[in-house]
């Protein structure tokens, strides 16, 4: 068998990368709102550009894992209690 140079994504219909980031920028929001924050206080809490905060919460960022752990942390979340509110999405 050869390697495709298809992504996944191409290949089936099974997985979007662009929903995973819309998921994990809803839920920061949802979570940063719930606790009253501003994307500003969220960012300067996980010491994360402002600009880069609001990109991720619209989906736009491929965020990586050391971001997400930065900002589940300055919220004050569990890795488990965050990804556990993905079933509500």
């Amino acid at each position: 068998m050869t390697h495709s140079p298809l992504t996944h994504n191409q290949q089936s219909n099974t997985f979007n990368p662009m929903d995973i980031r819309t998921k994990i920028g809803l839920r920061i929001r949802e979570l940063r709102k719930a606790k009253g924050l501003s994307q500003e206080q969220l960012a300067l809490k996980a010491e994360i550009d402002r600009t880069y905060m609001a990109s991720v919460e619209n989906g736009k960022r491929n965020v990586a894992i050391i971001n997400v752990e930065k900002i589940i942390v300055a919220l004050g979340e569990s890795f488990e209690s965050f990804f556990k509110g993905f079933n509500n999405q």
